[in-house]
């Protein structure tokens, strides 16, 4: 993509119309490689003590052509898509779920344990606690469809819009970079990034 300026505006523009996001910025093309270094320190440093975790989703949101980092409050709308995977190989075995008539139905299913609120894992799937102990398992944060981020400009027509959940040292990253260190509680990131689905990018940049 040889002009992102264009594109960056009608992103952002539609980033703040979304409730629960306060502000957001478009990620200066130096400070991709720093993001990465950050994440890869945080997969060797396994920060949730549970397990070696893999952000799969940030590695994908950076291969983007625009990237944006938002400012998120508590009122920001996660969906029911889960952000938290937990994974045996190329299988899920564990997962957050966040709609609570499917949580009151796991409830009752003799092969789910809850290793949180709205962490579900499914037992017959996995030796548990010994899998995480011996990392046959790891936690992965996936690549998610940014399906509340609507942009009507028809210059963008055929462009999807994913994000990531950073880690915690990411999230102080963005937060020190782009939001003048704003991290009063209740408050956290998400990384951005828009791609058009053909080589062909239309409007402006093309």
């Amino acid at each position: 993509m040889r002009d992102r300026s264009w594109v960056d505006p009608l992103v952002i523009a539609a980033l703040q119309q979304v409730r629960g996001i306060q502000a957001a910025r478009a990620v200066a093309p130096e400070h991709v490689a720093r993001i990465e270094e950050i994440e890869r320190d945080a997969e060797a440093r396994s920060l949730m003590g549970l397990g070696k975790v893999v952000n799969t989703g940030i590695r994908e949101v950076v291969r983007c052509p625009a990237i944006y980092a938002a400012l998120t409050d508590m009122e920001f709308d996660w969906g029911d898509h889960s952000s938290l995977l937990l994974k045996k190989g190329d299988r899920i075995v564990g997962q957050e779920v966040r709609d609570e008539r499917r949580i009151a139905a796991l409830k009752a299913r003799p092969n789910v344990w809850f290793l949180h609120r709205n962490f579900v894992v499914f037992k017959d799937r996995i030796a548990f606690p010994q899998d995480i102990m011996k990392k046959t398992c790891y936690f992965e944060i996936p690549c998610l469809p940014a399906d509340w981020c609507r942009i009507e400009d028809p210059r963008l027509r055929g462009w999807t819009v994913v994000y990531a959940n950073p880690s915690p040292p990411c999230d102080q990253f963005l937060k020190e970079t782009y939001f003048q260190g704003q991290d009063e509680r209740g408050l956290g990131t998400i990384l951005v990034g828009a791609r058009p689905e053909s080589p062909d990018i239309p409007g402006e940049s093309s």
